[in-house]
């Protein structure tokens, strides 16, 4: 389906600017011509006449520069339902071909067991993308919603971290790991969606990572906040598109061409998760690593 053209808004209000403007001064025109070839002198009644019409004029105007915006508006709707519809096929689409392919390779030939088991531990990694997207969708629904029925406990920030990296095992395969983390950081969060929130930012460094993905995760405090430091060796992110990257749906050039497949959720649903948290996140442009540095801030726990 081709995008339907949009176009930009002052260009509409300029023509239709010049257009009543026109419309009107004609009008007038024909008018007082008309009054002076009768001999008749413009009185009172006539400016009234004139007044009236021009606002006539003018509303009718405004009315179709109203419906031009809102035309221009489901335009954009339509834009978005469309990124959206492809996003998701696309975000879905792959890891079930990818497990199709591993299914079919077991049943249908004799494979050695080692074969056999990086095939399974293929088919878990596809697995557990496919509950990533799944999780993404369900939490950002919930963000929509004033109730989020998040069960909280307290927890130390270290201990979270550790818990996160033994449950995500098939997604942490081929990532360099460094861990610097700090002990007696006590924090209240809901693990799961805060391990939701630690995957998302973690599979973005595995896929925008030309080479070998390298993580580094730090853990401290700071007077009454606990600080999570989450930092990848990938393309990272120029200043001007810091802000851009929390918002739904959106994802950068640079990002779309390392990484066709995504639905560009996954830094939103992880600020949505903080912010729940009564915490903040933000990208840490004062970071010394070759990629992107994300800065977890969280209230600490009273113990």
């Amino acid at each position: 389906m081709q995008n339907p053209r949009r176009w930009p808004t002052i260009v509409i209000l300029i023509a239709m600017q010049i257009a009543w403007v026109f419309v009107v001064a004609s009008w007038v025109v024909w008018y007082i011509q008309y009054r002076t070839v009768k001999m008749q002198p413009i009185g009172v009644w006539d400016i009234v006449i004139i007044t009236e019409v021009a606002v006539l004029f003018i509303l009718i105007l405004l009315g179709i520069y109203i419906l031009f915006i809102l035309y221009q508006r489901q335009l954009t709707l339509m834009r978005t339902q469309l990124h959206i519809i492809s996003s998701i096929t696309h975000a879905f689409k792959t890891p079930l071909t990818t497990m199709q392919l591993y299914l079919e390779t077991i049943r249908k030939r004799d494979l050695p067991g080692e074969t056999r088991e990086e095939l399974l531990n293929g088919m878990l990694g596809e697995t557990q993308k496919l509950t990533s997207l799944v999780f993404n969708f369900l939490e950002s629904a919930r963000l929509g919603t004033t109730n989020r029925p998040y069960t909280f406990t307290t927890i130390d920030a270290s201990e979270l971290v550790r818990t996160f990296i033994a449950g995500h095992e098939p997604l942490l395969k081929d990532v360099g790991l460094e861990l610097n983390l700090e002990e007696g950081v006590p924090v209240r969060v809901d693990i799961d969606a805060f391990s939701m929130a630690l995957a998302n930012l973690m599979e973005n460094a595995v896929h925008y990572s030309p080479e070998s993905p390298r993580v580094g995760i730090r853990v401290w405090k700071e007077g009454t906040h606990a600080f999570i430091e989450f930092s990848d060796s990938g393309i990272g992110i120029a200043r001007d598109n810091v802000k851009d990257v929390f918002r739904m749906f959106k994802r950068l050039p640079e990002a779309i061409t390392l990484w066709g497949s995504g639905t560009g959720m996954g830094l939103y649903v992880v600020k949505g998760i903080v912010k729940a948290h009564g915490g903040k996140i933000w990208v840490d442009p004062n970071s010394e690593t070759a990629g992107t540095s994300f800065l977890i801030r969280l209230p600490l726990a009273r113990t």
